[in-house]
């Protein structure tokens, strides 16, 4: 099997942040937690059909990302406009939780999964 980095299955088609060939070492918690789920082969991103994006989703999921996903990450304090006290009303979270918001709608993730991963 071909390893699938994350970037193809969550920075270019999620995160509006990526860009490419700049700073590609760095990723969101999002990305790490998804990548953890890899590791421990609770997910296989190969098996991820294809997702789009979609603002009522990562919405739907709000309260769960912000606690779970965006709590933690070091990102938030001074580069994440989605959680800033006011958000640009186009604000998007990063590519990572919106591919966690997007997996847990469609059933392919549990949030009992992300509570366990760390």
């Amino acid at each position: 099997m071909t390893k699938i980095d994350f970037v193809d299955y969550i920075c270019r088609p999620f995160c509006t942040f990526f860009r490419e060939g700049e700073k590609e070492e760095m990723a969101c918690r999002g990305a790490r937690m998804i990548e953890l789920l890899v590791g421990e082969g609770k997910l296989d991103p190969a098996g991820i059909p294809p997702l789009r994006k979609s603002p009522s989703v990562w919405r739907r999921h709000d309260v769960f990302l912000g606690l779970r996903v965006c709590g933690a990450c070091e990102f938030r304090a001074e580069d994440c406009d989605y959680r800033s006290e006011s958000p640009p009303e186009d604000a998007e979270p990063c590519g990572g939780a919106i591919l966690i918001a997007l997996l847990l709608d469609s059933g392919m993730i549990e949030p009992a999964a992300l509570e366990v991963t760390e």
